[in-house]
């Protein structure tokens, strides 16, 4: 057993031993039965104990922490991160993250060590989410991009608690000729567009440094062999003298070709950002001609696609991938939510790491990330491990960290749920055994009891066979059928309350006391309550649907998004396209732009956003950068895979005019933000002069008609909002974005003015958002803050990969806020309607057993809330079948 830290000094390290009684752990491989007492001392683990022993072999002078049962993980161990080359809040000054373009495509000798900044907020934000490793590579921008570094995140944690990078290193105290080393290379889009190679090219230059580096490894190869001959018997014999290596020469070496040869030694651990199956292969061919071996290849979202062939090439290797990161580039429009389960039926092992850069792929959030996966398909123990253990080991530190173990780092994290529930929270972390968090953090919840199932893992969503799917289809879209659904266990409808019906009553304790039935007539919904109370409204022909764990909600809805307007962001020519920046906001006529005329149906977003139960999207048109404050007018689409614009694909041709103010507003036409606020008020003062009944978006705007979505994120900007507001009392304002709004929700709520929030789980990452609130554990959630003051909100997750996700981000809301399962599910669908004035979906009368039927509603099996509902059934408000089961068995998600 490893009996010393080598981070650890006297100074600012762990100072008194710590038990951590009657822990549920996970200890890297499986959750051990029973609870347990770990004991740590001078950042290392000393014993782990079963906790009914009630005895310890650490010291008598011990801290120790009755955790009551709460779940203890090892700390997180993220593979792939940018922090520290790209601090927050993020100025150009500061990003040190990939070197370019002078000293080309070939860079093996630059060190993402040389770029790192000490004092970025983000070590401490990262932690907070319990990652307590990081490697920081170069970015993917050159093929071979320079060496990676490997960090605890622990703010200042040197003897002095100085601004210190070697303080940082994961490997400090240990020197540096036993230190590991990694490299970071890259194939595909990225080094392609950075200097206008094609892949063919790529190859070629990386073939031809290889061979030059191999070249220098074989002479000094050579000369070593030179030196061991002459220094035997021999030699001596045959010249009379030992050789000496001044006899041969100089040692060959290379500052610039090192990095390369230690590659060819194995001595280097090697790390490849690659998306596509044909990058990885012929990445895969380039190393084995020099006999080089990868150890991961990072992001490779196709990798799902040749799981044998990987395994065949390389037996040992690590795919560390996104969960659910995916569409926003060519090479990731073939990412599969099940790719995590699907790799791991095949053997291979998964990771799941950050690619930290910002709020896109925040690292605080990486668990999230292993609730995703787990979520489709991946098995607890193994969601668990792809952030600590299988990271751990892919870097070759496993025996160091990744496990809760004796001899291992006192790197570990007390949870406030099943680290795999929405929203699990750290309730204290401890890096190198120190705690990074202040005690009350952990002390105010421990006060309380925990229920049992805040310890079990969520249930992983269902799917269905492809056939059986088919066989339901043609039954539940027949023009004139009646669909009976079994098994409902919560109808989370606002406008849904049970009638007083005798038949509504059930035997408490009989299983249909917890169960509905609902009824779908021709597409309306006809009844919801107790199966009996129902049965008069069933016809003999109805098709049945028997549920374990059915839900009903209101269609979701997903903003904010370029959903129908384009399908991969980052080609022009899959999209409607972006105006040109010279427009200019007060020319109404000709420079603003109406989202309903660009419309395209198909694209694998809306196929994500229907297996998150979206049923109606509201996409502003597309902005390029200096796209100036105005966006134009948004359109609501209907994400069925059926929609076309011809047969009520849009189900509101305008919904709101969309301006952006901040830095993303600077434009030709508004410079800077102050001429932003000036062009608002124009364009709002004419609108009132055209307010004779005119149908123009501004009139409209002036009058409260069209409501006004004002994007921004900071908290003077939405402070600005306000004041417009008091000038301009009749214009509906929105904000959206919304990450500086806790900073004036008071105002807000007296102002009436709501928020489309996409900064809950927000970050810091540019230096207008440098003051948000970073969230739990480190402060009050932003929706929570938001909703107590008063102001209406509503939750919007900007990427388009993540609208499957709505549901959950409304449950991380609401159990900060305090929500009801009811209030949570409207923060993601009706909140919308009240917010954009939009007029109440179709009523078509009584519901037998209580309530109108209103607008989408969908059936789930599992709660959708908590990452275990899968979508039966999607009914639009004009009553077509929306979906059904789109996550079945073979989708590609």
């Amino acid at each position: 057993m490893r009996r010393l830290n080598p981070r650890w000094n006297p100074v600012s390290g762990q100072d008194t031993t710590v038990v951590l009684r009657n822990a549920t752990l996970f200890d890297g491989d499986s959750t051990l039965p029973g609870t347990v007492d770990i004991c740590f001392e001078q950042g290392i683990v000393t014993s782990i104990t079963a906790s009914q022993l009630n005895s310890s072999p650490c010291p008598p002078k011990t801290h120790v922490i009755d955790l009551g049962g709460r779940f203890v993980t090892p700390g997180l161990v993220d593979i792939h991160s940018h922090h520290l080359e790209l601090p927050f809040s993020s100025v150009a000054a500061a990003r040190d993250v990939n070197e370019k373009p002078s000293l080309g495509t070939i860079t093996p000798f630059v060190r993402a060590v040389d770029g790192f900044k000490p004092y970025d907020p983000a070590i401490k934000l990262i932690a907070s989410g319990g990652v307590t490793s990081s490697l920081i590579l170069p970015g993917s921008g050159n093929i071979l991009g320079g060496q990676a570094y490997l960090v605890k995140n622990t703010p200042r944690p040197g003897r002095d608690q100085e601004l210190v990078v070697e303080d940082l290193l994961f490997e400090h105290g240990i020197p540096q000729s036993g230190r590991r080393r990694y490299m970071k290379m890259a194939c595909g889009e990225n080094p392609k567009h950075q200097y206008g190679h094609t892949r063919l090219g790529n190859a070629w230059l990386l073939r031809q440094h290889l061979e030059e580096a191999r070249k220098l490894r074989d002479q000094q190869d050579q000369w070593c062999q030179r030196a061991r001959e002459g220094a035997t018997p021999s030699f001596l014999h045959r010249f009379g003298y030992l050789g000496r290596p001044d006899w041969q020469g100089e040692y060959p070496k290379s500052l610039e070709l090192e990095p390369t040869v230690a590659l060819l030694r194995g001595e280097v651990n090697l790390n490849i950002h690659c998306y596509e199956t044909e990058d990885m292969e012929r990445m895969l061919a380039v190393l084995h001609e020099f006999d080089i071996h990868v150890q991961a290849f990072h992001h490779a979202l196709g990798a799902w696609e040749i799981p044998e062939f990987l395994k065949q090439q390389e037996p040992n290797i690590t795919i560390a991938t996104f969960a659910d990161n995916a569409l926003f580039k060519h090479e990731a429009y073939g990412a599969n939510l099940r790719a995590p389960r699907i790799l791991d039926d095949h053997g291979i092992r998964v990771v799941l790491k950050s690619d930290h850069t910002g709020e896109g792929n925040y690292a605080k959030h990486l668990m999230w990330q292993a609730s995703i996966a787990h979520s489709f398909g991946l098995s607890t123990d193994k969601s668990l491990q792809a952030v600590t253990s299988a990271g751990a080991h892919s870097i070759n530190q496993d025996h160091r960290v990744g496990y809760v173990r004796p001899g291992h780092d006192a790197d570990l994290v007390v949870w406030d749920i099943h680290p795999l529930q929405v929203g699990a929270t750290p309730l204290q972390i401890y890096i190198d055994g120190v705690a990074l968090l202040e005690a009350d953090v952990l002390d105010s919840e421990l006060g309380r009891p925990i229920r049992t199932a805040a310890l079990l893992p969520p249930v992983q969503r269902p799917s269905m066979g492809k056939e059986e799917r088919t066989r339901l289809i043609k039954k539940v879209t027949s023009p004139r059928g009646q669909i009976v659904i079994h098994g409902i266990t919560k109808a989370l409808l606002s406008w849904w309350k049970p009638s007083e019906d005798p038949n509504n009553a059930a035997d408490a304790d009989s299983e249909e006391a917890h169960q509905l039935t609902a009824v779908i007539s021709a597409g309306k919904l006809t009844c919801i309550g107790r199966r009996l109370a129902c049965a008069p409204h069933i016809r003999d022909n109805a098709t049945y649907i028997n549920l374990k764990d059915g839900h009903i909600s209101p269609g979701l809805v997903a903003f904010g998004n370029k959903l129908g307007l384009i399908d991969i962001a980052s080609e022009p020519s899959t999209g409607d396209g972006s105006p040109a920046s010279s427009s200019s906001a007060l020319n109404e006529q000709r420079d603003l732009h109406y989202a309903k005329y660009g419309v395209h149906f198909g694209g694998r977003s809306l196929g994500r956003a229907r297996v998150g139960g979206v049923t109606r999207a509201i996409t502003a048109p597309l902005r390029g950068n200096g796209g100036g404050l105005l966006q134009g007018v948004s359109v609501g689409l209907r994400t069925s895979d059926s929609a076309t614009v011809l047969d009520g694909g849009i189900w509101k041709d305008e919904v709101a005019l969309h301006v952006v103010v901040g830095q993303d507003g600077k434009g030709a036409d508004t410079p800077t933000i102050s001429s932003q606020f000036e062009r608002l008020r124009q364009i709002l003062r004419k609108g009132q002069s055209d307010d004779d009944g005119s149908d123009g978006a501004y009139a409209r705007a002036a009058r409260g008609v069209l409501p006004v979505v004002v994007s921004a994120v900071n908290q003077d900007d939405i402070a600005q909002v306000i004041l417009l507001k008091r000038e301009f009392p009749r214009v509906r304002l929105v904000i959206f974005g919304g990450h500086g709004a806790p900073a004036v929700a008071k105002e807000l709520a007296a102002a009436d003015i709501p928020v489309i929030l996409s900064g809950n789980r927000g970050a810091p990452d540019t230096w207008e958002k440098k003051d948000v609130l970073p969230g739990p554990p480190l402060s009050r959630c932003p929706a929570e803050v938001l909703i107590n003051a008063g102001v209406l909100v509503a939750l919007s997750a900007r990427s388009e990969s993540k609208t499957h996700g709505l549901a959950l981000e409304a449950r991380y809301a609401a159990k900060f806020a305090g929500l009801s399962d009811d209030e949570a599910i409207r923060l993601v669908s009706t909140n919308f309607d009240e917010i954009l004035g939009l007029p109440k979906q179709s009523a078509d009368g009584e519901i037998h057993g209580g309530g109108k039927n209103k607008g989408d509603f969908v059936v789930w099996e599992g709660d959708p809330l908590r990452g275990e509902g899968s979508v039966v059934l999607t009914v639009q408000d004009d009553g077509r079948i929306g979906d059904c089961w789109p996550d079945y068995e073979g989708a590609v998600l």
